[in-house]
């Protein structure tokens, strides 16, 4: 454990000119406050780490998934690792507050909570921009003043503990809105059922690219394929085979929507053994081929 706190000691503080402030923990995260640009290029950019940030002022307009969206003041953005995304225009008045994480510490964020619907994992993954109400603009922007104000007055050993324990309390209340409107009042989750989904969906995360079979997330949760498949089903009403064949289909649709990848590229980034292996998938699940879904209007 000390070894793991020395390698995070390293961090560094910066303040610029127009009021902006920069704080970095290594590569694992760092945090923008006023910040007048956002890390998002103009071509589309496949994301090494996560975004999460929140408008002040002015508007800047993202594409994703074929979509468009002006992310305006009073807008929360969670914007996830491995995600396919580009600017389309800022205006001159524009500021936010906003992470960056990584994928590791996002993993470490998460496994800390526990009872988390495996809905959410998908939920998180499609909804990028929430419209915040006054109370809920207070509660969030507080986040990344405790930061703020945290790593600026002292050289804490546990600033890494420091930062995931205000990380899952942000989760929290993201998690929160998404369950008062999306989940059912008259769910009475069982803690230990959910408690092996949220582990299958965090193996999904991980894994999903190079393994589609459900022997192998039974094998790592050291328990049988029927189980597994049991247990998802009561707890999301989808089979567990549904799920990774839906994390690997939005994979596939992300890339053919937002990159310059042929098929075969494609078929190798998300490790199909060749072009028809991926387009039989692909049309087993969609109705279509690859290149009919990419010539599709989606607007």
């Amino acid at each position: 454990m000390e070894g793991n706190a020395r390698k995070y000691l390293k961090k560094g503080i910066l303040q610029k000119g127009n009021g902006e402030t920069e704080y970095s923990l290594e590569n694992d995260f760092k945090l923008f406050k006023n910040a007048c640009s956002i890390p998002i290029p103009n071509l589309p950019f496949y994301t090494p780490f996560g975004i999460m940030g929140i408008c002040q002022k002015g508007t800047v307009a993202i594409k994703m998934h074929q979509r468009e969206h002006r992310f305006a003041k009073g807008e929360l953005m969670v914007i996830l690792p491995r995600q396919t995304v580009s600017l389309k225009e800022k205006s001159d008045d524009f500021v936010m507050d906003y992470f960056t994480l990584s994928q590791e510490l996002i993993d470490d964020t998460l496994s800390g909570i526990s009872r988390l619907s495996p809905l959410f994992f998908i939920h998180i993954r499609k909804k990028l921009f929430y419209k915040l109400t006054k109370d809920e603009i207070y509660r969030y922007s507080e986040y990344y003043n405790l930061i703020d104000n945290r790593t600026m007055t002292a050289d804490c050993i546990f600033q890494r503990e420091y930062i995931l324990s205000v990380l899952r309390l942000f989760y929290l209340d993201l998690y929160n809105s998404f369950k008062n409107s999306i989940l059912s009042i008259h769910s009475t989750p069982d803690s230990r059922k959910e408690k092996l989904a949220y582990r299958f969906f965090l193996l999904i995360l991980k894994h999903y690219k190079e393994n589609r079979e459900i022997t192998y997330y039974a094998d790592q949760l050291s328990i049988t394929s029927k189980y597994l498949s049991k247990v998802i089903k009561e707890v999301s009403a989808r089979s567990a085979k549904d799920w990774v064949v839906e994390y690997t289909l939005l994979e596939i649709k992300s890339l053919l929507d937002n990159t310059a990848l042929n098929i075969q590229e494609i078929a190798l980034d998300t490790h199909f053994s060749n072009q028809a292996s991926l387009g039989r998938f692909f049309k087993k699940h969609t109705g279509m081929s690859p290149s009919q879904y990419r010539s599709m209007d989606k607007r």
